[in-house]
């Protein structure tokens, strides 16, 4: 509604603006006095493009109010019936307050209303504002050449004061056929040039709402691809992993009548190393196949686990590890390959952090009280003003890191904690789990947990 009535307030000014209307009578009194057909033509142009632009911005103004009051209260009739009934009551209402360049509102008026009409039904598949109102424009400016048609005035054309003082000087000066022939020209060539603008226009819009369609279908099916190609991956990675228990079972299984056959302490011993190993990945496979399946284990066991992910990488020997001392003999309930996943994302997206930085700094240390073990994670990179959106992140890569972390924290009955380091000035990331024999951490506390 805001154009609309930017529209309506121009063409309220546009009343009291009359330096057009002089040029109109300079080209007039140039026909008089030389008595020559072309001043005559350019005067008549000019009064015709100067109603036409009044006119547009009369017409477009409501146009654009209707369209946002009828959005605003849900009534798409608004939109139709309101400028039939607002524009003639504009121009009423310049003639009641006697403004200045009072238009007439004759046939051309109600042939434009009618356009109007026309126009809504026409473009009612184009979407641009622009190539309606240029569609309008046409439209107005091919019916306000029958205003100075000298043929048509008794037909209820040209009755405006500026209209009538040139035609009759037309007819005067014996110009009157001319001037007939001229605008009738116009009006047909103009109103034809219209018809095809609104056909261009809505075959482009047709044409443009296929190709966006298109391109969404694109879209959806590259979208419905990598979600098979992805679902296919986990199936098979499910299979393979489950294929793993098989030997693994095996293993287990002679290890176990072994370490009864043997008398050898140091082969016993040997044999208990590989057995506990066996029986250690047989949990890990268990873990991959069901993310629900958590494991009592130790707060140092999860992190030495996580740092043993990231040790091929380069920079995993600048990260500053600090173990609070329970971290041996505390215990949480976890699946240790979900868990140190997520930590080992947050870790990698603090690398990410501080590449760049010519001392790049990374810590990586717990906290132990009594029912709850704090993971913590600060840098000295850029950090965040606020929290990243799910789809955006700063290297362009999926921003599914963060939101990935906040589920296996929910997994977990914990929570996830972002905030800026105090000391660092960069990221502060807590992952907060309960330990072992506690109660979920619930509630909606915005307070990031700090190192004491």
């Amino acid at each position: 509604m805001g154009r609309g009535c930017f529209l309506l307030v121009a063409w309220f000014l546009s009343r009291f603006y009359e330096r057009p209307i002089y040029t109109v009578f300079q080209y007039l009194l140039l026909a008089v006095e030389h008595n020559d057909s072309g001043y005559l033509m350019a005067a008549s142009a000019i009064l015709v493009l100067v109603n036409t632009i009044k006119a547009l911005l009369l017409y477009e103004g409501w146009l654009f109010f209707a369209d946002g009051l009828a959005n605003y209260l849900n009534k798409p009739l608004i939109k139709r019936l309101l400028p039939l009934f607002a524009i003639p009551a504009c121009y009423q209402m310049v003639a009641i307050f006697d403004f200045p360049g009072i238009p007439h509102f004759g046939m051309p008026a109600v042939l434009s209303i009618a356009s109007v009409m026309l126009i809504q039904y026409f473009t009612r598949d184009v979407s641009r504002w622009s190539n309606k109102a240029m569609a309008l424009g046409l439209m107005l400016f091919s019916f306000q050449w029958l205003d100075v048609v000298p043929a048509l005035t008794s037909y209820g054309f040209g009755w405006g004061e500026l209209s009538a003082v040139l035609k009759n000087i037309a007819v005067i000066s014996g110009k009157a056929r001319v001037l007939n022939v001229m605008a009738m020209v116009s009006f047909g060539g103009v109103f034809a040039g219209a018809l095809v603008t609104i056909e261009l226009f809505v075959n482009y819009e047709k044409r443009l709402a296929q190709l966006q369609r298109l391109r969404r279908q694109e879209r959806e099916l590259s979208a419905l691809r990598e979600e098979q190609l992805r679902n296919r991956s986990v199936i098979e990675i499910q299979q393979l992993v489950h294929d793993l228990k098989r030997p693994l079972t095996v293993i287990i299984g002679l290890t176990d009548v072994l370490s009864h056959s043997l008398g050898n302490p140091a082969e016993k011993a040997h044999l208990k190393e590989i057995q506990d190993a066996s029986v250690n990945m047989n949990k890990m496979v268990s873990e991959i196949l069901n993310p629900h399946v958590h494991h009592r284990i130790s707060v140092e066991h999860v992190v030495n686990y996580t740092l043993s992910q990231i040790r091929p990488f380069p920079w995993s020997s600048g990260i500053q590890v600090s173990l609070h001392d329970a971290s041996s003999t505390s215990f949480i309930e976890a699946n240790l390959i979900l868990l140190s996943r997520a930590i080992v994302n947050i870790l990698d997206n603090a690398h990410r952090a501080t590449v760049g930085n010519s001392s790049p700094i990374i810590r990586f240390q717990t906290e132990v009280t009594k029912d709850h073990v704090l993971i913590i994670v600060e840098d000295n990179g850029y950090g965040f003003e606020k929290e990243p959106l799910p789809h955006r992140s700063a290297w362009g890569s999926t921003g599914l890191g963060l939101p990935f972390v906040r589920s296996v924290a929910k997994e977990h009955n914990g929570k996830l904690y972002l905030g800026t380091s105090d000391e660092l000035g960069g990221a502060y990331i807590a992952l907060l789990l309960p330990l072992c024999n506690t109660e979920e951490v619930g509630g909606e506390d915005n307070t990031v947990p700090r190192i004491n």
